[in-house]
């Protein structure tokens, strides 16, 4: 496959409903280190493409030590309003990359992904010619976790056509009752 393969957590400081959520502690394991630990065990990992964004010191140099490459997020894509995909672009455009590249996305508070997930959804997008695969709950409903996406997604105005999903059954961390549950399960 000639198309690049990149890996990005976005993961900014400012959670208010659970605080550092991105650093908190789930089985003695800060969240973040799960997303990080799934990449490193995907076979499309290949020790230098694995990127994490944010405006939080502490965690970038938490990522740095885990052997992710860091990208200091600009304050004005730092704020609450801030969409993830403003984050992408930001991304994609500091590294150059192409239209057919394909930039794998990792929510920071999931801590269910699992490498055969992101390979699944990465095969899933290359072997159907799609532009953008994402994983959905058992209801359909988008969870953020995992977004594959070529970064002609980043280009096109307009809703991407080309898509794919993934279903899991995984719960995303917002707020401590999050964190207990979880707490139970892995």
């Amino acid at each position: 496959m000639d198309n690049k393969i990149t890996f990005l957590i976005p993961a900014r400081g400012g959670s208010k409903r659970l605080k550092g959520k991105n650093m908190y502690s789930l089985n003695n394991k800060p969240l973040i280190q799960y997303a990080l630990d799934a990449v490193k065990e995907s076979k499309y990992y290949n020790g230098d493409n694995l990127y994490v964004s944010s405006d939080w010191d502490e965690l970038l140099e938490f990522a740095w030590k885990k052997g992710a490459e860091c990208i200091v997020r600009p304050k004005e894509l730092a704020d609450d309003n801030i969409w993830t995909q403003p984050v992408i672009d930001h991304f994609a455009e500091n590294l150059k990359l192409k239209s057919e590249d394909i930039i794998v996305v990792l929510q920071a508070n999931s801590p269910q992904i699992t490498s055969s997930t992101i390979d699944w959804c990465i095969e899933k997008l290359i072997d159907n010619s799609l532009w953008q695969v994402h994983t959905v709950g058992r209801d359909y409903i988008n969870n953020g976790a995992i977004q594959v996406m070529r970064k002609k997604v980043c280009e096109h105005k307009g809703k991407p056509n080309y898509n794919g999903v993934v279903v899991t059954d995984w719960v995303d961390v917002h707020t401590l009752e999050d964190i207990n549950i979880l707490e139970k399960m892995l």
